[in-house]
């Protein structure tokens, strides 16, 4: 860069002499003045592509140093009173750890079930100071207003477990479990093994997407089968094993007769085990209990013949890739509009490979 620089001095040099030696001294004055001018131009320009590249080394230089970066992230699941969530923050924490560059502050904002306690949550902490938001709404529609605030306040949205509506680009991307699949398959297992006109109870938590995707799922499988069932309640557990038994506890009351009750999640389902061992009424018939996540209390359940199965996913799975998805949106890196975890089905066949002592 410096020799392209002394080279067109020196031509600038020659032109100006040369116009000094003989000739029309009116016209010979102009034509070196304007062989100045252009050389003078090529040299601020390539003054000015040097200073660029020297910025670029220099950036470059800063990168290779190891400087951190503080940022602070907010962590808004639908509750923390809740394994499946605490297993999910496992993740998170995992993939700080592993990328380097970077001083994380992550605070947890819990809401306990509550979307607008998430919602009042998100917006102070954007008016605290926040970098990027992980968030998995207890209420997919109630939730529209807080991702709209962090929207206008330029704040990245990474929306995990519970898919919310995307279609205008409010979130960065929607990473979630197959959460159909895992109704799916839970449905298919219940379909061979139940008798023809089975009764079936459904525990709800219909605020949350992913939880109405995982009973169509459920669904879907049953009316496959071709096997004849009557849905007898279809009832809110509100994902609460505690708000799950005393449902459940009426229902068995009422239905004695029951062959499966299917919950949109684990402790919901862990909730109707502790229902059906504290019957105050003689049960006809052993009940089917399915849930959904893979908790590792609903695991031993299934090992120990209380519960039928669970449609399981990988909650630190989906911590660390929303995690890292964070990282990447605010490197400036492009991201998957939709990330999907895969689902499958644990039983008392399959339990010993996934153990009772964590999370898949």
């Amino acid at each position: 860069m410096k020799r392209k620089v002394l080279s067109l001095l020196l031509a600038a040099t020659m032109v100006l002499s040369l116009a000094a030696c003989g000739g029309d001294k009116k016209e010979e004055t102009a034509a070196p003045t304007e062989a100045a001018t252009e050389a003078a131009k090529e040299t601020e320009a390539a003054k000015d592509t040097e200073a660029a590249a020297d910025t670029t080394a220099a950036a470059d230089t800063q990168a290779a140093s190891g400087e951190t970066k503080t940022i602070t992230i907010g962590y808004a699941p639908a509750t923390l009173n809740n394994a499946f969530w605490l297993a999910v923050k496992d993740g998170v924490q995992k993939a700080i750890e592993e990328r380097t560059g970077y001083e994380v502050t992550l605070v947890d904002i819990d809401a306990g079930g509550d979307q607008a306690k998430m919602n009042d949550g998100i917006s102070n902490l954007l008016g605290a100071g926040c970098d990027a938001m992980l968030v998995a709404p207890a209420d997919s529609t109630a939730a529209m207003s807080a991702l709209e605030e962090c929207k206008n306040a330029g704040v990245p949205v990474i929306n995990f477990d519970t898919p919310v509506d995307n279609s205008t680009g409010i979130v960065e991307t929607i990473i979630a479990s197959d959460n159909y699949n895992a109704g799916y398959v839970v449905g298919k297992d219940a379909a061979e093994k139940m008798p023809d006109d089975a009764k079936i109870l459904i525990l709800n938590s219909d605020r949350a997407s992913a939880c109405v995707q995982r009973k169509q799922g459920f669904k879907d499988a049953l009316d496959e089968s071709g096997k004849k069932y009557t849905i007898i309640n279809d009832l809110d557990g509100q994902g609460d094993l505690e708000v799950s038994l005393g449902v459940v506890s009426n229902a068995i009351v009422a239905d004695p007769d029951l062959d499966v009750i299917f919950a949109v999640n684990d402790p919901s389902a862990m909730g109707s085990v502790n229902a059906i061992q504290q019957a105050t009424v003689e049960l006809e018939k052993d009940i089917m209990v399915y849930g959904v996540d893979g908790n590792p209390d609903a695991k031993l359940m299934i090992k120990n013949g209380d519960m039928e199965g669970t449609g399981s996913q990988s909650p630190e799975t989906l911590g660390y890739e929303s995690m890292m998805a964070a990282f990447d949106v605010l490197e400036g890196k492009s991201i998957e509009p939709e990330i999907v975890v895969d689902t499958f089905l644990i039983t008392a066949e399959n339990v010993d490979e996934f153990g009772t002592d964590g999370w898949q």
